[in-house]
């Protein structure tokens, strides 16, 4: 099995005012574990002409786009993901065109099952991107969706410990859970797998596919206990 732990950054919530300008693969193939986990990382020139500025904020794209600023709309570039020296991460490998970027996306996610925060979302773009450039989307149509994923740990967890939270999770998730189950937070918290994301990395596609996977990771390998 391929699953392809991904996350996308866009001009605009809305595909169809909105571009896709940042998108990070993780691809790992199960039966072949040898192969490990391949990380892919590609920013592209959008137009900006219907950009929503907040999602430009959010993503922060004026601050990390140093390496596309200055190219034609629709060029781009694919970027290194650190490999034992962090200070090669985000260096430009090879300069691509954004119909380089949509081929390589079709091949990495032929048949592959899409794992990501919110995935329609990322789906939706990645079509849409995909179909600009004269490629077609051909992954799975069943998608993970990791709060989902993390929302059901959660109720199975208490579910097989009387809904006692504290018999269920360790101290420190146990603070978590409770504060999602009385309202306090609006969405489950990562550290309830023992993952922490830092702050930099959050809203930039490498950092969120990232955090996607070790949540993956946590929640299916109990990594965590």
């Amino acid at each position: 099995m391929k699953y392809v732990f991904l996350d996308t950054e866009t001009t605009h919530l809305d595909p169809e005012l909105g571009q896709l300008w940042e998108v990070a693969l993780i691809v790992r193939h199960t039966h072949y574990p040898s192969l490990g986990d391949q990380e892919f990382w590609w920013q592209v020139r959008p137009d900006l002409t219907t950009a929503d500025p907040k999602s430009l904020q959010i993503s922060k794209y004026y601050s990390r786009n140093h390496q596309i600023r200055e190219l034609p709309i629709g060029h781009g570039a694919q970027l290194a993901c650190a490999s034992g020296d962090e200070s090669t991460e985000g260096a430009v490998m090879e300069a691509v065109t954004a119909a380089q970027v949509a081929l390589r996306l079709a091949q990495h996610l032929d048949g592959a099952t899409i794992v990501a925060n919110n995935p329609c979302h990322d789906r939706d773009f990645l079509r849409s991107f995909m179909h600009a450039h004269g490629q077609a989307l051909t992954a799975s149509h069943r998608m993970d969706d990791i709060r989902s994923m993390l929302k059901g740990y959660v109720y199975g967890r208490l579910a097989a410990h009387g809904g006692e939270v504290q018999d269920a999770f360790l101290p420190d998730a146990a603070a978590y859970v409770h504060d999602w189950l009385i309202g306090a937070m609006d969405v489950l918290a990562w550290e309830i797998v023992g993952v922490s994301q830092a702050q930099e990395t959050k809203h930039t596609a490498l950092g969120d596919a990232r955090c996607v996977r070790d949540v993956f990771d946590g929640i299916t390998k109990g990594n965590h206990e």
